[in-house]
């Protein structure tokens, strides 16, 4: 749990907020300590902001951070706030999220009211919606007892936003000068996902709840499956290389740690395999893109089109995908790997989330298709918009 007197202060802001509390959820390593027996130490507490439930709050967020004796931290552009601890040389330090879709126009920062923002969160829809209460209970700052309910990202959820933070932070994407930290941040955040997803008792149930969540979003569904594909399908891949690289830290190791190691990583990597879709789904994702890329296959797209066109289904139907050539299934296999012969075949493997994810991916890499006028003349069915609603 929260560690002391960073707890007094935390529940201190709950009782300030009052109902609006609700509309705070704990995301990040903090969250971890409602799911783990020892997590590493932090102290900095993350919250997804519902900005939604926020707008109706008969409180400001504002004035009770200033009745609370907090100030913005310099740089943070009102996102995240802090204060001295009295009796303490620690401070106790707060940023904000938010739902990345409420976001300001070329921006990341999203307003919460005036001189509060959050920073834009991708998936912090789902952080907020997919968390739970968990009571504390303990002291304020003047020694009186006090308990609150708190919100809590679930483990899966959680699980999703460190993928997305994983990804960020591995590609460096904030350019040279950042490349050290953010390869520090790699390495915490693929250490957090392998202790989340290891504490499961049940990870058929954990990989199921980790599907449904992108049930209304699966475009954000495919983004996050490929991420858990590419940095943890194989046992060379980067998130086991981050993790590995976590757990021997600066330590020099004799034969027999290196063997130790080994093993973890071998572990660990049966452990991510367990909550991976299975090989026909990447193996689609792929042949959506062969059968859809002009440029290095003609002749699949082609194919593809001509199936769809005769059939007079749109590459934006559900059943589009049943219709990819059966040659784009030729490089879409590992090795040893059963060789696929149709999609309709490999779509009997998946389950419903993973098709719908599959779908998508179909509609995306046909969008481009759509915009080639020759091809949109030939193929008017296969590549037809759908009609908006009225």
């Amino acid at each position: 749990m929260i560690p002391e007197p960073q707890k007094r202060h935390i529940l201190e802001l709950l009782k300030a907020l009052g109902p609006a509390a609700d509309d705070f959820v704990v995301a990040g390593a903090q969250a971890m300590k409602f799911m783990l027996e020892r997590t590493r130490a932090t102290k900095d507490i993350d919250f997804v902001l519902d900005v939604v439930g926020l707008k109706t709050a008969s409180v400001s967020v504002g004035a009770k951070l200033k009745e609370l004796g907090y100030t913005v931290v310099k740089g943070a552009r009102n996102f995240q706030f802090e204060k001295p601890i009295p009796g303490s040389t620690e401070k106790m330090r707060i940023e904000f999220m938010a739902p990345e879709e409420f976001k300001r126009d070329k921006d990341i920062r999203v307003d919460v009211e005036k001189g509060v923002h959050a920073r834009a969160c991708t998936g912090g829809s789902i952080a907020v919606a997919e968390s739970a209460v968990h009571e504390r209970s303990g002291k304020l700052p003047d020694g009186s007892p006090f308990t609150a309910g708190s919100r809590v990202t679930k483990p899966y959820a959680l699980v999703m936003l460190k993928l997305l933070a994983l990804d960020e932070r591995y590609r460096n994407i904030r350019g040279p000068q950042e490349a050290r930290h953010d390869r520090e941040e790699a390495r915490t955040h693929g250490s957090d996902i392998v202790a989340i997803v290891s504490a499961q008792p049940d990870l058929k149930k954990f990989k199921a709840d980790f599907q449904e969540q992108f049930q209304a979003n699966a475009v954000l569904g495919l983004r996050v499956f490929r991420i858990l594909g590419s940095y943890f399908r194989e046992s060379t891949s980067p998130g086991l290389l981050v993790y590995e690289e976590f757990i021997v830290a600066d330590k020099p190791l004799d034969r027999d740690a290196r063997r130790e190691v080994g093993r973890e990583v071998e572990r660990v990597h049966n452990v991510m395999v367990a909550v991976l879709p299975p090989k026909e789904f990447f193996e689609l994702l792929a042949a959506a893109e062969e059968s859809c890329d002009i440029g290095r296959n003609p002749g699949l797209v082609e194919d593809f089109m001509n199936n769809l066109e005769r059939t007079r289904v749109g590459i934006g139907d559900s059943v589009a995908v049943d219709w990819i050539p059966a040659e784009a299934f030729g490089g879409a296999f590992g090795k040893g790997d059963v060789f696929t012969m149709s999609a309709s075949e490999a779509s009997k493997a998946l389950s419903a989330v993973e098709l719908k994810i599959v779908k998508v991916q179909v509609e995306l890499c046909g969008e481009k298709l759509r915009n080639i006028a020759e091809l949109a003349e030939r193929f008017p069915h296969a590549l037809a918009r759908k009609a908006v609603a009225s």
